[in-house]
């Protein structure tokens, strides 16, 4: 009896072992599940199309929408090289802009068989200006689309009716710009399409002045690009001699008069800046930049070091704006520079969610930071 008792105790023991080992599989299993959905849920609708196109799916249609020009511009080329090989384009391409091409116009031309190709696309672009009248004569269409065109949307944002259509849904690709901790990929991504390498200095120097406006970023690069000719490597010298060398001047301007609470002549200073056609989170980022610079070079002329140590600590060498930094730097107090990054951020949240004019909003930092603190 004792024997069978301690034989049924080892089965059972060695039963609960083999129960908790599933047990654990089993979590594991589930878990990973979990992560690999987490992991498809942070790719992007840009990758999905990426990868939809790359695997031979293609969509009768597509709406590309977004603040991002740059993924927008890149995902049409895409699509357009995977659906039309460049020798169909002349007779199996259209393109146009809703304000000039009706509903009805554009079915017509969707509805046109391809010639000696197996394939049409056309794309309307500023979709969104189309009135709900002319949006509600594509859903028949979208219902029943050709099996052989594919009708491409470029969009801002659409009305939530014409989004909620199922066919609208399914080819629908949100195109927004990436978060900041992405952007360092996309600048080395753009700078190997122009056929570059481009060091972290100038790639952060870069981002800092951009912020990620991809679109802004491949304009930057491509002068920067034309700037260093056969050079394989684009440096931080390269980035300030061609991105910023007159904002650099203007920025100085600003953050001088700024500093010496001279309000009319900083608004005059952001008004130059404004005038040359840079987006307002650039600009804010400008100054932004600026400032973290200023508060960074405070701090070492505090601990007693000098421009070497300024240069070392901001990764700069242009000795001008080293030498106007540690000018500048004397102008304001370290509580003031860190209120002054505390009213930059908030202007920033302003900027992207008020429906304030952006000039307006900028101007009233300017005038705030110009306050005797």
């Amino acid at each position: 009896m004792k024997k069978w008792l301690n034989f049924n105790a080892r089965c059972i023991f060695q039963n609960a072992k083999l129960l908790k080992i599933s047990l654990t599989l089993q979590f594991a299993f589930f878990n990973l599940q979990r992560c690999l959905e987490w992991f498809k849920a942070l790719k992007t609708d840009f990758t999905h199309l990426e990868e939809e196109l790359a695997g031979g799916r293609t969509r009768p249609f597509y709406l590309l929408y977004g603040d991002e020009g740059y993924l927008i511009e890149k995902a049409v080329g895409e699509i357009l090289a995977t659906l039309l090989p460049p020798q169909f384009r002349e007779l199996n391409f259209k393109s146009c802009y809703a304000e000039e091409a009706p509903s009805q116009e554009v079915i017509g031309a969707c509805n046109t068989l391809p010639f000696l190709a197996q394939r049409r696309v056309v794309l309307v672009k500023d979709a969104n200006k189309y009135s709900q009248h002319e949006l509600e004569a594509f859903f028949p269409y979208l219902k029943s689309p050709s099996p052989t065109t594919s009708l491409i949307f470029i969009a801002e944002g659409m009305a939530t009716g014409f989004l909620n259509l199922r066919e609208v849904k399914e080819g629908l690709f949100h195109l927004r710009r990436p978060p900041q901790g992405e952007i360092p990929h996309w600048i080395r991504k753009i700078a190997r399409e122009l056929g570059k390498e481009i060091s972290p200095e100038a790639s952060e120097y870069l981002q800092e002045v951009i912020g990620r406006d991809l679109q802004g970023i491949q304009n930057e690069l491509s002068k920067v690009s034309l700037y260093v000719g056969d050079k394989g490597r684009i440096e931080l010298g390269d980035v300030e001699g061609v991105v910023s060398e007159l904002k650099v001047t203007s920025i100085f301007e600003l953050t001088k008069a700024i500093g010496e609470r001279d309000t009319k002549r900083a608004l005059l200073s952001l008004g130059k800046i404004w005038e040359s056609g840079e987006h307002h989170l650039k600009i804010l980022g400008m100054i932004a930049r600026q400032f973290r610079h200023l508060l960074m070079t405070k701090e070492v002329l505090a601990e007693g070091a000098g421009e070497k140590e300024i240069r070392k600590r901001l990764g700069v060498s242009n000795p001008y704006y080293l030498r106007e930094l540690s000018v500048q730097a004397r102008s304001f107090s370290t509580e003031n520079l860190q209120s002054t990054l505390l009213n930059l951020w908030e202007t920033d949240m302003n900027l992207k969610r008020s429906s304030l004019s952006r000039r307006l909003l900028l101007e009233g930092l300017v005038i705030r930071l110009c306050k005797p603190s």
